[in-house]
């Protein structure tokens, strides 16, 4: 065979292949029908379940993280403030450069004139997410038994979330201090502070999802994986409260939403079905979790993704609640892509 015709055949067989990898993974997708998800009332609409304009989510992120100069920054949607836009971009810059404490400042400048804006509240909760991270980082290694935060990090970002719900209140404010809940726990994981911050951050996320938002995916995802993360053997007061299919309700539901709408990357899809097989070890439905464990495996194929699934695969059923209870503490100790990160909506 020539070469011109074995690189035809070579296209061919590519064309062949990436054709067969989407069908998989939209059979996956298709497939979740199959699996007992819940029902999503018919009349629920995108902005209702916080799936709208995530398009335009992913541009507003890009423009806030450049480190391009204003005149070649990435441009922002339409409809954003873009003097919110600014200031947060420029406290981002400011963070860059050091100066961490005007920084944070211009940030919040920039939030409270849009307070209901996941995308700029999200990276002030990552922009501080990371400064604590460095700073606990670098006393650890100094030998610091009890390192303590200077001012401007020691409350935030819980303080200055807190203050915008109480000034604001809506299901946007209070999913991102519910996170800043969780993002304490994932800095400090010892039982005394991590029970607690669970607790709190449940609180809220069902404040949101029976105050008039019960198909918010945003806020269903956070509160499952509240329950899927606390420890399956631990016996305290908040586990005689909850169904043991708590976890399961919750993303089932969110899988379900996003479902309705084709929200979100195949990424995206593929961590929702893994948390969800997870979901069901935790319920006692292995076979289920397993099911749901392959979805995850043919809609992404990206290393991180396969890897997680082969492992659970290996799973035995007399070891399988312990051996995912070491899986989500390997997940919780990945600090330099935190679990409450809002921009794998979008990205």
């Amino acid at each position: 065979m020539s070469a011109a015709p074995r690189r035809r055949a070579g296209r061919w067989w590519w064309a062949l292949g990436a054709l067969v990898a989407v069908a998989t993974a939209v059979f996956a997708w298709s497939r979740v029908g199959m699996l007992n998800l819940p029902a999503v009332p018919a009349d629920l609409t995108a902005e209702a379940a916080g799936l709208a304009e995530l398009e335009e989510m992913k541009l507003l992120d890009a423009a806030v993280w450049s480190e391009a100069p204003p005149d070649a920054a990435p441009p922002i949607p339409e409809g954003m403030s873009r003097e919110a836009v600014r200031l947060v971009r420029e406290g981002i810059q400011a963070v860059r450069r050091g100066e961490e404490e005007a920084g944070l400042e211009r940030m919040r400048q920039g939030i409270r004139l849009e307070p209901d804006n996941l995308v700029l509240a999200n990276a002030y909760r990552m922009v501080t997410f990371g400064l604590k991270r460095d700073y606990l980082k670098a006393a650890l290694q100094g030998d610091s038994l009890a390192p303590e935060f200077p001012p401007h990090l020691k409350e935030q970002p819980v303080a200055f979330l807190k203050e915008l719900d109480e000034r604001r209140s809506t299901r946007e404010t209070k999913l991102q201090l519910a996170l800043a809940w969780v993002d304490h726990m994932l800095l400090f994981p010892a039982l005394e502070i991590k029970a607690p911050a669970s607790v709190e951050s449940v609180d809220i996320l069902t404040k949101i999802i029976d105050g008039g938002h019960p198909g918010y995916a945003p806020a269903l995802l956070a509160r499952g994986l509240n329950h899927l993360h606390r420890p399956a053997r631990l016996v305290w007061p908040e586990s005689a409260k909850t169904p043991k299919d708590a976890a399961v309700r919750d993303v089932a539901l969110c899988v379900a939403v996003g479902r309705k709408f084709g929200a979100g990357s195949k990424r995206l899809q593929a961590t929702l079905a893994v948390a969800l097989g997870d979901a069901y070890v935790k319920a006692g439905r292995l076979n289920v979790a397993r099911s749901w464990w392959q979805i995850a495996q043919n809609l992404c194929r990206e290393k991180d993704v396969q890897q997680a699934v082969r492992r659970r695969y290996a799973w035995r059923d007399e070891e399988i609640v312990d051996r995912l209870e070491e899986e989500l503490d390997r997940s919780r100790s990945e600090l330099d892509r935190p679990m409450t990160d809002l921009s794998l909506m979008w990205n």
